[in-house]
């Protein structure tokens, strides 16, 4: 049962994160504001799951899981929340370079990979289905920001599309 509130609790966060989107769309400021919270509401099941289980696995594979995770974890952190702010021109425009020269979506790529480390770390069917279903609301949020939020947002999207992969 646990673990079933803190999918919901990831997913509401998605849910905000997409209506984030829409405020921006519809020039909703205040409200954007708010909505903004969705993205730290993502990640708040993590380190519940990590305070209050523990891995199964022998300690030196455990000591190699661990860190790919922190070293993924930042790489999320640089290209969702960092990058853009430092690297862009500040102008609106899409930003195309660094990790969204190689992906459109490279947060994703990274939140894949640290929900995989996950599930080999707690080696546990049910926080493995947890780590999927969070995987499948992002590629969800990310779906619906690439076909539908996104353009709206962005001239230039439809060639950044044409030119970018989505993951790969």
């Amino acid at each position: 049962m646990e673990l079933i509130k803190l999918f919901l609790l990831g997913a509401t966060g998605y849910l905000l994160a997409g209506l984030y989107d829409v405020a921006i769309l519809r020039d909703k400021s205040l409200l954007r504001k708010f909505l903004y919270a969705g993205f730290f509401i993502t990640a708040l099941p993590y380190p519940v799951i990590f305070f209050t289980w523990v891995s199964p696995l022998p300690g030196y594979f455990a000591w190699i899981i661990f860190p790919l995770v922190i070293v993924f974890a930042l790489l999320l952190v640089y290209s969702v929340m960092i990058e853009i702010v430092l690297f862009s021109d500040g102008t609106g425009k899409l930003y195309r370079k660094g990790t969204y020269k190689i992906s459109r979506h490279p947060g994703f790529i990274w939140y894949t990979i640290i929900n995989v480390l996950g599930s080999i770390y707690y080696w546990n069917y049910r926080i493995t289905m947890l780590f999927m279903g969070l995987t499948l609301c992002n590629l969800i949020l990310i779906a619906v920001e690439d076909h539908i939020f996104f353009p709206k947002m962005f001239a230039e999207y439809e060639e950044y599309r044409k030119c970018t992969p989505f993951f790969f």
